[in-house]
């Protein structure tokens, strides 16, 4: 019976001791998991922060572009001078600033609303062409190196 006694506390100091280096490797692994969320938090929000450039060029240059539109549909309440600022306008955005930014979604409605509004807009030159396909090779370009979707990003 004295052996037995010897053994019990034998058994209560493993399982003590085994218990005490479970809670350790949890501890452990919990703070390696959130110190790689944090990280990942920081990450993206740095991400967010070298992309606000081009998200703020897309945003102003969305608002131009809609107040063109906005023209050329209701042609009927401008005058011919306003409808032929808004058309070259609407040629401008199209081949070169918007191009840079807009994802193809947005390039495919401009597309469509030159169609309907003015189809004479959608016949480019060879310049133009160049211009545009350009202005798409930048667009990659930042797309890439700030690793952004096709479509906007929400918060801006």
């Amino acid at each position: 019976m004295g052996a037995q006694q010897a053994a019990q506390p034998s058994v209560l100091q493993e399982v003590s001791s085994l218990i005490q280096t479970l809670s350790i490797l949890v501890g452990v692994v919990i703070s390696i998991l959130s110190f790689n969320h944090t990280r990942r938090k920081e990450a993206e929000a740095r991400k967010v922060e070298a992309a606000r450039p081009f998200l703020l060029l897309r945003q102003s240059t969305y608002i131009e572009a809609l107040k063109v539109a906005a023209i050329l549909a209701n042609q009927d309440a401008h005058t011919e001078e306003e409808i032929s600022v808004a058309k070259r306008r609407f040629r401008d955005l199209y081949v070169a600033e918007l191009s840079m930014v807009e994802p193809p979604e947005v390039e495919q409605q401009m597309v469509a609303l030159a169609g309907q509004i003015a189809p004479d807009l959608l016949d480019l030159s060879p310049a133009q062409g160049a211009a545009l396909r350009l202005a798409h090779a930048l667009r990659n370009s930042f797309t890439e190196a700030y690793d952004l979707s096709p479509s906007p990003r929400a918060g801006l």
